[in-house]
């Protein structure tokens, strides 16, 4: 059986409200006091009540994390980022993926309010409606977003660059000599994507090239069909593919091996972010690394000078850069 208070109390010799205030922080207590109910505390083994306190408090001392989908690898390791951070800081991370599904992300945080976590880092699921976390951020809950910037939105963001991303890497295809080049997204209402492409669109059409839209989904099966499909066309296939996330990039390094292409021989593969498995391939995987540790860090610094009431004034919009990662998954193209 758990300790009580009234156990504390009457090991160290006070009145019942007395330990209660000295335990939970609350009200006035002699320093002699609380020097002995601490005493007791730790001989009896008594652990504070986190729930109650914050139920007193009207806040839980936890931070909620929704991302697209916690599966993908960038998702994962900001996941991690946060919750090393925010627990230095005293807080722990909630974690739950919308899966890309706007009425999702709006029943997670209707969730969240209920459970009053004070702050929320989110990859939001649409790339227009905002209006729910417009509410939250507006109501005194910390909310920054990641990946996908809500600046104009008055919402903190840390975020990549992904239109001069999208650019950065058709701009490496057209110096590779590459004329036709295919673009694998996953859907026009999750904001990176149309960023991205179109960074990429304009980079190619300023030097007269032409680009190939995939648009493939969010199922993997679905993903790889689609780039399977333009694969198929052998007069008009693209001599290079940029995948626009890791899911992307594995859809199209399964449909490029179905199509029995060799890569880069006859097909030059790109992908964005990185991963320690895309050095085994056999021919390891060139990528527009995000620099994930620092947006995760960036992200939970930031959240708690927020709920500390240290923040910046005015709204945070912080745009990374991703670096080109050239290796040998990418070649001019062939003839």
């Amino acid at each position: 059986m758990p300790i009580t208070i009234r156990e504390v109390a009457a090991e160290a010799g006070v009145s019942q409200a007395t330990a209660a205030r000295a335990l939970n922080g609350y009200g006035s207590t002699s320093a002699a006091a609380r020097e002995r109910v601490a005493r007791a505390a730790e001989k009896l083994g008594y652990e504070t009540n986190y729930i109650a306190q914050a139920l007193r408090a009207g806040v839980t001392r936890t931070v909620t994390f929704l991302p697209g989908n916690l599966e993908l690898p960038f998702f994962a390791t900001i996941a991690h980022r946060l919750s090393d951070a925010l627990e230095d800081a005293g807080y722990l991370l909630a974690v739950s993926s919308s899966y890309e599904d706007v009425e999702r992300e709006r029943r997670i945080i209707e969730g969240m309010r209920a459970r009053m976590s004070p702050g929320l880092i989110v990859a939001s699921a649409h790339r227009d409606m905002h209006e729910h976390l417009r509410r939250l951020n507006e109501s005194g809950v910390a909310v920054v977003a990641i990946d996908r910037s809500l600046a104009s939105d008055g919402i903190d963001s840390i975020t990549v660059d992904n239109y001069a991303l999208g650019g950065d890497a058709a701009r490496y295809f057209i110096g590779l000599g590459h004329r036709r080049v295919g673009l694998v997204f996953d859907s026009e209402d999750i904001a990176s994507s149309p960023d991205r492409t179109r960074g990429a669109v304009e980079a190619l059409r300023e030097a007269g090239c032409e680009a190939l839209m995939v648009r493939a989904g969010t199922d993997p099966a679905e993903a790889e069909s689609c780039v399977r499909a333009v694969l198929a066309e052998e007069r008009s296939r693209p001599t290079a593919l940029i995948a626009f996330d890791s899911l992307m990039t594995e859809a199209a390094l399964y449909a490029v091996r179905e199509a029995g292409l060799a890569v880069p021989r006859d097909i030059s593969v790109m992908g964005v972010d990185d991963h320690t498995l895309y050095r085994l391939l056999e021919a390891p995987l060139t990528v527009m690394a995000q620099p994930v540790d620092r947006i995760g860090q960036d992200a939970a610094a930031l959240m708690v000078n927020r709920l500390s009431g240290t923040g910046p004034r005015g709204v945070v919009d912080v745009r990374h850069r991703a670096e080109l990662v050239v290796r040998s998954s990418t070649a001019p193209p062939a003839g």
